[in-house]
C-alpha cells in the first residue's frame, strides 16, 4: 500500500486535505479559546504536582474530555504523565510483528491503527484548527513509521528490537499530543506537550534500568527554558533514550515509573496514579469480596506487597520517590469520593521502646491538606477504624498529650507542637477530597535528606 492510499483510509474518517495548509472551507483560522471556569487563582507554587493516568483511564476519546476536566480542578502547576490509548501498545507491537512479513501495510493491523487514532483525533477535537494540526501530525507520523517498518523483515535481530522499542512508544505520543490540545481547546490552559525522549536519558542492561539523571536534570532545565509559562504540562510516560541515544521503553508499569522520575525532577509535593482501583487492598478486590481496602502503607511496606505480587505499583516505580520521601497516592479516577491509599514516611511513628521507658515521637507531619485527607481511613470504602490508623482525632490528641506532659519523656519542640497543632486544624476542616488547599509549610521534624550525591532540580516558573 502506497503513501496515497492509506492517506485515502485516513481522509474516510477525517475528510480533509492534510496535505496542504489550507482549512476546510467554513472553518475559522483561529478557533477562539473559551474562557476558562471560574475556579479561583491558581496560585503559584515552589513545586509540582505530578499525576499520572494509566490506559484504563483513555478508554475513548471521550476519556480525555474526563481526564481534563479532572487535572483543570487541580490548582498549581501539573505534570501529567499519560499512557497511550487502551489497547494501543499491544496493537502496535503487533503491528511489528506483522511487518516482518510481506505486505504488512495492507494488514488488518495497521489499517486499524490508522483507522481507531483518527477517529479518536475527530471525535475529540472536530472539524478545528486544533483538529487539523494532529491530523497533520498523526500522518507525518504515519509516513516516517511506515518507512522504518519496510525495513523490519530484512533488519537483524537487534534492529528489530530497536526498531519495536521506537514504534511502541508512538501510542503515548499520540495520547499526549491529543491531551495538549484538549486542556487548551476546552479550559484555555497554558498546556505544554513534551515528548520524555528529549529530556530523559536512561542505561537499560537486560531487566535493570537506570536513570542518568545528571544528564536528564540538564535536558530538562534547557527544554523549560521555553516552556517557563506553561501551567499544565502533558509528559509521555513509558519511553526514554539510551546511553546511545536511541529510543526505549521503561518496560512493564512504565509510565508510574516516570511519573515518580519526573516527581524527583520537578521536585513535587506528590504524586498521584489515577487508576480503576481504589487503592491497595488485602486481595484482589475482583475475585475476593472480603478484601480490606488499605489507607496507609510506608515505602517499604509498599515495595514488599509488590515484590510478593500485588500489582498496582511496582518496587522500581516507588525507588525514586522514596528516596526523596516524596509521598505516592493510588486513587481511582472512576471513584472520586474515595481518598484511595497513601505510600510514604509515616504521619505519626508508633510509640517504640527506648530503653526501657517509652516515648512518643512525631517524626514527620504532612503539612499539606490533600496529603492529610490521603492519610485518613477511606470511609467510603467500608473500612474499619482500627488503633493503628493516622486519624485527626488521633494527632490532636497526641499533640495535647505532648503539651500537656502526660508523656513526661516526649521530646517535642514548642514550634513543631505549634506548627503540627496548625494542620491538625487543616485536615480537619478540610472536607472535599478532590479538591486540595494551600498549605503553609512542607515536613516537621523530617529525617535526614538522602546521601545521595544526585541534586533535585527545582523549576520555577
Amino acid at each position: 500500500m502506497n503513501t496515497e492510499s492509506w492517506i485515502r483510509i485516513l481522509q474516510q474518517h477525517y475528510p480533509i486535505s492534510i496535505l496542504t495548509p489550507s482549512l476546510p472551507e467554513g472553518v475559522h483560522k483561529r478557533r477562539p479559546k473559551p474562557k476558562p471556569k471560574d475556579k479561583g487563582p491558581h496560585p503559584k507554587r515552589s513545586a509540582w504536582n505530578v499525576h499520572k493516568f494509566g490506559g484504563s483511564s483513555f478508554e475513548n476519546s471521550d476519556s480525555y474530555s474526563f481526564v481534563a476536566s479532572l487535572i483543570n480542578e487541580f490548582h498549581g502547576k501539573n505534570l501529567v504523565v499519560v499512557s497511550a490509548l487502551s489497547g494501543i501498545t499491544n496493537h502496535l507491537y503487533s503491528v511489528c510483528r506483522r511487518a516482518k512479513l510481506p505486505e504488512w501495510a495492507q494488514s488488518d493491523e495497521w489499517i486499524n491503527l490508522i483507522t481507531k487514532i483518527s477517529q479518536t483525533i475527530k471525535n475529540r477535537l472536530g472539524s478545528s484548527q486544533s483538529g487539523e494540526k494532529e491530523m497533520r501530525r498523526f500522518a507525518a507520523d504515519l509516513i516516517y513509521l511506515s518507512g522504518v517498518l519496510s525495513g523490519m523483515s530484512t533488519a537483524s535481530e537487534q534492529d528489530q528490537e530497536s526498531i519495536e522499542q521506537m514504534v511502541v512508544g508512538y501510542g503515548e505520543i499520540w495520547s499526549a499530543r491529543l491531551m495538549t490540545q484538549t486542556m487548551r481547546d476546552d479550559y484555555g490552559r497554558s498546556a505544554a506537550f513534551l515528548d520524555a525522549r528529549d529530556v530523559l536519558v536512561v542505561d537499560q542492561q537486560d531487566l535493570s534500568i537506570d536513570v542518568q539523571w545528571d544528564a536528564t536534570r540538564e535536558k530538562l532545565k534547557k527544554w523549560f527554558y521555553n516552556c517557563r509559562n506553561c501551567d499544565v504540562l502533558i509528559v509521555t510516560g513509558f519511553i526514554a533514550r539510551n546511553l546511545d541515544g536511541l529510543p526505549v521503553t521503561l518496560k512493564r508499569n512504565g509510565s508510574d515509573f516516570s511519573a515518580t522520575i519526573f516527581s524527583v525532577l520537578t521536585k513535587a509535593n506528590s504524586v498521584t496514579i489515577w487508576k480503576d482501583v481504589d487503592g491497595m487492598y488485602t486481595a484482589d478486590p475482583k475475585k475476593h469480596a472480603n478484601a480490606r481496602f488499605i489507607p496507609e502503607q510506608t515505602f517499604e511496606e509498599a515495595e514488599e506487597a509488590s515484590r510478593r505480587g500485588a500489582f498496582v505499583i511496582q518496587a522500581d516505580c516507588i525507588a525514586p520517590a522514596k528516596a526523596f520521601n516524596i509521598p505516592i497516592f493510588l486513587r481511582n479516577c472512576f471513584n472520586l469520593s474515595c481518598p484511595g491509599t497513601r505510600i510514604g514516611s509515616p504521619i505519626v511513628d508508633k510509640i517504640e521502646q527506648r530503653g526501657g521507658g517509652r516515648r512518643s515521637v512525631l517524626s514527620e507531619v504532612v503539612l499539606k491538606d490533600e496529603a492529610a485527607m490521603h492519610a485518613e481511613s477511606c470511609s467510603e470504602c467500608g473500612e474499619d477504624k482500627t488503633r493503628d490508623e493516622v486519624t485527626v482525632d488521633h494527632l490532636m490528641e497526641s499533640i495535647e498529650r505532648m503539651t500537656q506532659g502526660e508523656e513526661s519523656d516526649a521530646v517535642v519542640e514548642e514550634t513543631t507542637v505549634s506548627v503540627a497543632k496548625t494542620q491538625a486544624s487543616q485536615m480537619e476542616a478540610h472536607q472535599d477530597p478532590l479538591y486540595p488547599s494551600e498549605s503553609i509549610a512542607t515536613t516537621v521534624n523530617v529525617c535526614a535528606p538522602p546521601t545521595d550525591d544526585m541534586s533535585i532540580l527545582e523549576i520555577t516558573v
